[in-house]
This record gives C-alpha cells, structure tokens and sequence, in this order.
C-alpha cells in the first residue's frame, strides 16, 4: 500500500499544526494546563505569541519560557517563537528607540511648487530641518496634461547647490514648472522606532535584541525542542508624508502617488544607476508622479532596488541567521488587497520578501473569506471593513503554494495563519471550509489563532478551549486531527498545474494605475472553471540568479519551472512589460511555449476556450454544480495520484461526473477522513469517477497502490423517513458542561426547537442534549428490519453547530458540518436510547465585536432527524 496512506490510515501522519499559544506575562501557573490542552487537541508543535507579554526578552519572559520548553520537550512537541514584543515585527524589543536611535529607517518624500516662467534669482523656503533633510531640488517643465511634466524634451534644471538651509534660488524660463524637493525623512506616522528594514545594520538589532538573547538562554533546545523563530507581517511601514493629496488608506500605498513616503537608504540609489544607466537622483521623481518615457523604467529601478534590498537584508539575513543556528525562519507579510505588491505595510514583492524563509506563508483572518461570498464583496473586520473576493477567494491562498512549488529552499512547505479574529460565532464547521479552502489550494502547514490563558480575552477571538468553557474544543480537535491527515497526504508530492500566471508587482509598478489589470482577474477564470495554475514571479521567468527559486525553461512546447509543467503561460493585460521579460517571453514562444498576452491574444471573456483549445485540462468536470463552489486539486507521488474535491458552497450540493484525464492506475480509495470514512472506487475506462458532496464536503481519492479490494463500496441509501419520536432536551452551559438541567420535555421530532430565539434563550452557549427511547419498529416504520438492515442510517439534516450521537450507551462520532449522517448497521437493537448532543459557539453569551461580522446559527437540531435506508 502507497506509504503515506498506510501511514496515515495507522493514525501515524506527522504534525502540520503549530497554533499560536498567546503569553501574558501573569498566567504562569497555567501554562502546564494549557499546553496539556494544545496537546490534547492534536496539535504538536505551538509558536510562542510574544505580543501580549509584558515583558517580552525580560525576566518574566525567561520565567514562563523555562516552563514553556520544559512542558513541550515532556510531550515531544516543538516551540516556535514570535520574534517581537509588538505587532508588527519590527520593533527591536524597543532597542531602536532605547539605543541605536542612528539606525532607525529613512524614508524619501517631496514637496513640490508649481512655477510660472520666466522667473530669475527668485527664491523659494525650502523647509528642510533636522527631520527632513534635502537630497536634491529639480524642477521639471510640466506639459499641461494633468500633472505630467516632461523630462524628455525639455531639461531638468537642478538647484539643489542653490540653498542655503532656509531658501533655494532659482532661475526658470518660459512656461510652467514644478519645482521638487527631494528629502531624505525622519518624520513618521507610523512606526517612528522600527529598524530600517533596507539595513543590515539595523536589522541586525533585532538579531541581537531577540534572536541572540533566546540562544544565550536556550541553546541546548536549539534545533530539538526549540524549532525556529516567526516574524508577523513586518513591513516598509512608510506613510504619509506632505499635504499634496489625501492619504488613501493603508492599502493603495502604491507608487505615482504625490506626498507619499517611500521606502529609502543610501544603498537604492547605487542600485537605480547600475540598472538605469544614469543618475537616478535627477529621476526619482518619477515614482511620485509621471515625468516622461522614463517613468515606468525610474520606477522598475526603484522598486527593484528597495525590494532586493528588503530580501537581502532582513529575510535573508534572518533565515541565515537561524540556518546557522539550527533552526528554521517563518512567517508572513501583508498581503491583503494587493499590498502584496506595494509599499506601506506591505513589502512590495511577496515572492522577494520571503526569499530567506524555510516556509511561505499568508494569513486567513478578519473574515477575509467568508462562506458563499466567492463573487460579492462583502463585509469584513479587516480594513476598510470590506474584503475583495476576487483577491481573497482566488489570489491569497495561491501566493503561498506557487512560491513553495518553485523555492529550492522552502521544500514545498507553504503555511497559513488561520481562524484568528472571526470571533467567537466562528463554529467548527466554519473553521472546516476555511481548512479544506486552504489545503485545496495548496497550503499544508497552518498556525490556529489561538490558544489563549485568558478568558473571555477580547484579543482577536476564537480562543481554543477557552479555560475549559469553549463548546467548540472537541470539533476544534477533530479538526486539527483532519487537517494533519490531508496535509500528510497532499504535501511532498508533485502539484499538477495546466497553466502558470505571470505575478503582476512589476507591471503595477511601470503602469499607470488602473492601465495594468491585475492577475486575479486571471486567476477567477481560471480556478472557476477548475483549471488549477501557479504564479510565477518575473524572477523565475527570466531567470534571475540572486532568487531562491528554480528558473524557467521550455520543455517539449511546456513551460518547466524545477518539476512543475505549465501549458500555458498567461501574461497579464498592460501596455507596458520590463525589457527584459519582454525578450524572454518572445524566446519561450520560439521554443513552442504557450505564452497568452491578455487583451492582445485574447479577452478574459475568451480564455478558457483559448486555453481548452491548447490542451486538455487534468481535471473535468461535467454535472449539477455552481462551478465557483467546487474546488480541486491534483498530486502525484511516483505511481500514485491524489486528489482533493471540495464543495465550497454553504447551501447547494454537488453531483457532479469528473474525468481524470492524467490518470495512472483505475483502482482508487475515497476517504473522508473527517469522519473516518472509507471506501474503494474504480475509474471507468475513459478514467471518470461520479461523485457526490453535501455543502462544505469534502473527500480525497488515491489512486495506484491502494490494495482497494479490502475495502467496502461506498454505502448507498435509497429512501429515507422521519421517524416518529420525541426527545427530552436539556442543556448544559459553557461555564459547566457536565451539568445538564431539564429545558423541554417531549419535543416532537416533526416540531424542532430553536433553543436560541428571541422567545427562549438568545445568550445560550454550551451543549444541546436530545434524549430519546424507542423500539426498533418504530425507526423506519416497518418498511425495513433495523436490526439487520445492510444500510441504515441516522441523518440530523442540519444543526447549530456541531454534533455527537451515541446510540445505546455506543459512541457513533462527532460531526461538524453536513452531511450529519451516522451509520447504525449492526447498532439497533430492539429497545433503544439515542443520545444527540448539539454544541454551539460561545458567541451567544460573549458577543464580541468580531462575532458583529457573522451570522450566529440557531443552536441544535434544526430539522426533522430521518432514518436513511
């Protein structure tokens, strides 16, 4: 049998999971209780969440890390660290501001003054202080098309040895001129005391201040106990900087914009001349504003410069730092709403910017996804309070994966932080999409957020297990048991994708805004009609030897990036591409590559019967299903082939026939392995495979050497009846939920109580339990003997959030989302007590400002319970 399936069949699959295990600085005497509860909830390895400590790197600290270590290495389990007293990584421990105030970042601004020529020996206030140094004052002819100025035909007059600290003298001709003042800047909105991000210097006081002082500690846990270090979105953190427009927001810190500050050291400068050719002082002010044919160039050196500098100085030289040390270096930036590619809290390229780590990685948070909500944007606790589907839903969760398929370092680890700051009303099931959302796309490592001493604590809810009061714990823990069971079998086997789409940082960057159309735009049409794809970086195509990534080449009229094989290439609408990717590109299509040029070769309109029209798609679908909702994703291990479907929709199921065009054996296996389900499967001889998913389900097949005749059909019910019975309900609340007292005697099964309506008990969090005896007869009415009935089973229909069923004293499972069928073969006898125990989220009776974002479902059994024969 294929290795990984026996493996994880003996409940012998490796760990996937370190959740985030939030420090105080006052709950010492919990933390052996609380990492029992991490443990117990199948979880392995936690990371450290420094941010609430009160004193991070102080003696406090050491006290509850001694523990810390102590109580992991007991379990076997691995510890990471958060590597910063504050959000976001950055702030040194407050060492920037206590002692190399010299090292903290500069960044680049301007102010500018339009002139009317000619003027002579005229004088303008320069402004410039301590805080705002002049590096040059150029005045630029403006063309009188809105606010370009020309740089090609006419000269650029340069004043900046023309100041005496106070005033500038100028002399200017005929016409109108913008007259700009260049400053180097230490005057900061946001993230005064950070280290220089661009520094290696200043980046080294994080080394010191954090990384250094854990090693002189804990030394003989590096590498064992001890597994590595996570930075948490650290960021340029540049802001606003003159009065010459209003400030966007946090997200649309991208370049062209006027009184914005950019990222700055000496070192951007040098690297600007070595790839423009010339000065780069005299043309940087084409990052604020269009000034001619140089623009998009001016602004490709500078972005090239700041984000290879960002790379080579802060991520490399951590993860470098950790190499030599033993351990390993994760993490992730800002990437929400195309911050990916800008300044600000962003880092300007995702895929340099973690160029040094031993993982990629994102985060899920803030209801940036949300169930059903793939084509609207909708509501969210994230910034702005709105998040964009098309970059959520279909870019975000890519990120990761296709720059763990084409890292040389990273191994094919791509990590996710998820669930945090949904709120208390984030039930299992709603964790369970955003899992399976997250493994199908790619990502096999994930960081919950989190688990939590405190309780209630208002930080970024849900808190796992929350003191003992959290109904959601044991669905929490099915969960982390399931994710480490996929991720087993999906990671380390080759990711089979039809077409690559070219990352789009650099043509934002060249393009004025709006004139370059952003890649998710590609991404939607594609992933829809379930033609699964990468993104790759301009690195990776044209073969930049400072990435850690393997660099493209034609293969066979493919495009070959290490062992993954593209089809097709989609390039991004814009009128301008850098020179270099240009040639490249015209090369792979003399070598056979398909290289689609969107808005030239085709519309978005007409991509898929482009693509169709190139090749054959891996995986097609035909059959009853919302397209948007069904998800899939295809990996090969030697002779073996694994697949995963997941229906996304909250609402509408999936009956659908699937043709496995690549497929390499007939004889299959389909595991759900939410709910310890298996059973064999045979492709037809066109390789087609029928297959049915209730709402938010799941299942993965593995095909090849799966030994699949010592397993059942898959059990097939043909009628179904609600029987007549009713159930006593009592409840049980959070703060106790091993005391149940009487709520209802006598609920008929045909009447369900919604037990958290305005009529009952609205703030009601805790578990549900129906109680009911009955003969055998009575199930199925006599349409069937129960007792030896081949395919029988109990179906709850839908329920407020999760539920347990014994039937006659016999655990029968925990399910956390539809379908709640649970088989009784074998189980009926002729008198019978039935137990169905519903638990719901705590955010009844904490009603937290996340949870305002959410729906809160009717707690417990929600429809008629049926018997299924």
């Amino acid at each position: 049998m294929y290795y990984k399936l026996n493996e994880v069949l003996k409940n012998k699959e490796d760990n996937y999971m370190l959740p985030f295990y939030w420090q105080h600085g006052d709950h010492y005497e919990t933390i052996p209780l609380e990492i029992e509860r991490i443990y117990k909830s199948g979880c392995r390895a936690f990371c450290v969440e420094s941010r609430p400590h009160k004193d991070f790197a102080g003696k406090l600290w050491w006290r509850d890390m001694d523990l810390i270590l102590s109580e992991a290495k007991k379990r076997d389990m691995q510890v990471w660290v958060l590597d910063d007293d504050h959000f976001p990584t950055g702030h040194a421990v407050g060492h920037i501001a206590k002692f190399h105030p010299d090292k903290r970042r500069w960044d680049i601004g301007e102010r500018h003054v339009d002139v009317s020529g000619p003027v002579n020996e005229a004088l303008l206030i320069t402004n410039e202080r301590e805080t705002a140094q002049i590096l040059g004052i150029f005045a630029y002819k403006r063309t009188g098309e809105g606010e370009k100025c020309d740089a090609d035909t006419a000269e650029i007059l340069d004043f900046t040895d023309k100041r005496n600290g106070k005033f500038v003298e100028i002399s200017l001709p005929e016409g109108v001129w913008r007259v700009v003042f260049v400053y180097k800047i230490r005057e900061f909105k946001e993230k005064a005391d950070y280290i220089d991000m661009l520094s290696k210097d200043s980046v080294r006081v994080l080394i010191d201040a954090v990384y250094e002082t854990h090693f002189e500690h804990y030394k003989e846990y590096f590498g064992s106990t001890l597994k590595g270090f996570f930075s948490d979105e650290p960021q340029f953190g540049n802001s606003w900087f003159s009065s010459h427009a209003s400030d966007p927001g946090m997200y649309e810190r991208r370049l062209g914009l006027a009184g914005m500050a950019y990222p700055w050291h000496e070192e951007v400068f040098k690297r600007m001349e070595k790839s423009l050719g010339v000065k780069a002082l005299p043309y940087i002010a084409a990052i604020w504003f269009d000034i001619g044919t140089k623009t998009p160039s001016v602004r490709l050196a500078y972005m090239d410069a700041v984000t290879t500098l960002y790379r080579d100085n802060f991520t490399r030289q951590l993860g470098a730092w950790c190499e030599d040390h033993g351990v390993e270096y994760i993490g992730h930036v800002i990437e929400d709403m195309n911050t990916h590619k800008r300044t600000g809290c962003g880092t300007g390229h995702y895929f340099r910017a973690l160029d040094g780590q031993h993982m990629s990685g994102i985060d899920i948070v803030l209801h940036q996804l949300m169930p059903g909500m793939s084509g609207f944007i909708h509501t969210a606790s994230t910034h702005g309070n709105n998040a964009d589907p098309e970059f959520f839903d279909y870019t975000l969760c890519k990120l990761a994966p296709s720059l763990a398929h084409i890292s040389k370092s990273m191994k094919g680890r791509a990590m996710c932080e998820v669930f945090g700051a949904y709120g208390w009303a984030e039930s299992g099931s709603d964790m369970k999409w955003l899992l399976d959302h997250l493994l199908v796309r790619g990502v096999n490592h994930f960081v919950p957020h989190a688990f939590s001493p405190l309780f209630p604590d208002p930080d970024c809810p849900p808190h796992f297990g929350a003191d003992g009061k959290d109904p959601q714990y044991k669905a929490f823990s099915k969960l982390m048991e399931y994710g480490n069971k996929v991720s087993h079998l999906l990671y380390g086997g080759k990711h089979v994708a039809d077409a690559a789409i070219l990352y789009d940082a650099e043509l934002e960057w060249m393009n004025e805004q709006g004139k370059a159309h952003h890649m998710q735009e590609y991404a939607k049409v594609l992933y829809d009609n379930n033609i699964d794809f990468d993104f790759l970086p301009i690195d990776c195509i044209v073969g930049n030897e400072d990435s850690d990534i393997y660099f493209a080449e034609a293969s066979g009229g493919n495009l070959k990036v290490g062992e993954n094989i593209y089809k097709a290439l989609i390039i991004p609408e814009a009128p301008i591409l850098p020179e270099n990717l240009a040639k490249k590109l015209s090369f792979f299509e003399k070598m056979g590559v398909n290289v689609i040029y969107m808005g030239l070769d085709v519309k978005k309109e007409g991509l898929i019967k482009k693509l169709k029209s190139l090749f054959t798609p891996d995986i097609e679908i035909t059959g009853e299903c919302k397209r948007e909702f069904l998800r899939s994703c295809h990996y090969v291990d030697g002779a073996n082939d694994i697949y995963m479907f997941v229906n996304e929709s909250g609402a509408l199921r999936s009956e659908v026939e699937i043709r496995l065009n690549t497929l390499q054996s007939k004889k299959g296996l389909c595991l759900n392995l939410l709910n310890d389900e298996i059973y064999r499967v045979n492709a037809a001889e066109d390789n087609k495979i029928a297959l049915s998913l209730a709402p938010f389900e799941s299942c993965i097949f593995v095909f090849g050497d799966v030994e699949n005749e010592n397993f059942p059909e898959k059990r097939v019910y043909e009628n179904e009846i609600s029987p007549n019975i009713t159930f006593k309900m009592e409840i049980a609340e959070a703060d106790d939920m091993e005391n149940f007292t009487l709520f209802r005697e006598n609920v008929k099964n045909s009447e369900p109580v919604n037990i958290t309506s305005l009529d009952n008990i609205p703030d009601f969090s805790g578990v549900i339990r129906y109680t009911s005896t009955f003969k055998a007869e009575e199930l199925t009415k006599g349409n069937v003997n129960e007792t030896e009935a081949e395919n029988i089973a109990l179906d709850l229909g839908d329920c407020g959030n999760t539920a347990e069923v014994y039937l006659n004293g016999e655990y029968l499972g925990l399910r956390l989302c539809k379908p709640f069928v649970f088989d009784l073969k074998g189980k009926i006898k002729k008198d019978n007590t039935l137990v169905i125990e519903i638990s719901n989220t705590l955010a009844n009776k904490v009603q937290d400002y996340f949870s305002a974002f959410s729906v809160i479902k009717k707690a417990g059994l929600t429809e008629e319970v049926k018997i299924l024969y």
